[in-house]
């Protein structure tokens, strides 16, 4: 019962914080979606801060996990895993009508410069984005699909880079158009 409450929360937490951002999430408004008592949500976390960073080693856990499971899919090539894994990206955005975004990446834009200890978690979760990426690149130049001119770290921060950029242009359009323009660009120009 205990464990089934503090998922709610943060999963309720989740969806708010993705929608609202880390500042914007109101403790009881988080309580009130979930139907938890105020009393329980300290039985759980410290503080909102504690909270915030539970949800986001949840999400990052989770996200992790379905990239991992796309980048390493035996029988397909690294660069065909690679773009499955942006285009189920894609279909995720399309499922909530572009909006919200991806949490970590609107988390860093938010707290990146006001929260030192969010910020290091924010770090070491696209440090662990970058390495997936980079091992899927070093993949495809060892079977003759990339380049070996090109740095496959370099490339890989400049995915996530351009992905991010192309995201914050998806919540402001609404539209999957820069995700689009997204996967054009980097899969007949850069990635080849």
């Amino acid at each position: 019962m205990q464990h089934a409450t503090k998922t709610k929360l943060i999963e309720t937490g989740l969806e708010i914080m993705r929608e609202k951002g880390f500042n914007n999430t109101g403790l009881s408004e988080v309580l009130s979606e979930a139907g938890v008592p105020k009393g329980s949500f300290y039985h759980f976390f410290k503080s909102k801060e504690d909270f915030g960073e539970q949800i986001l080693e949840h999400y990052a856990r989770a996200n992790l996990a379905m990239t991992e499971a796309t980048l390493t899919q035996a029988g397909v090539s690294p660069l065909q895993r690679m773009r499955a894994f942006f285009e189920s990206a894609i279909d995720m955005c399309a499922c909530n009508d572009y909006s919200g975004g991806c949490l970590i990446g609107n988390l860093t834009q938010e707290l990146a410069d006001q929260n030192p200890k969010m910020s290091g978690i924010l770090e070491r979760k696209w440090a662990q984005q970058r390495m997936l990426f980079q091992a899927n690149l070093e993949e495809a130049q060892r079977e003759g699909e990339l380049s070996p001119a090109l740095s496959p770290g370099d490339l890989a921060d400049f995915l996530i880079n351009a992905w991010q950029g192309a995201m914050m242009r998806m919540k402001l359009t609404h539209s999957d158009i820069p995700l689009r323009q997204f996967l054009a660009v980097t899969f007949t120009s850069l990635l080849r």
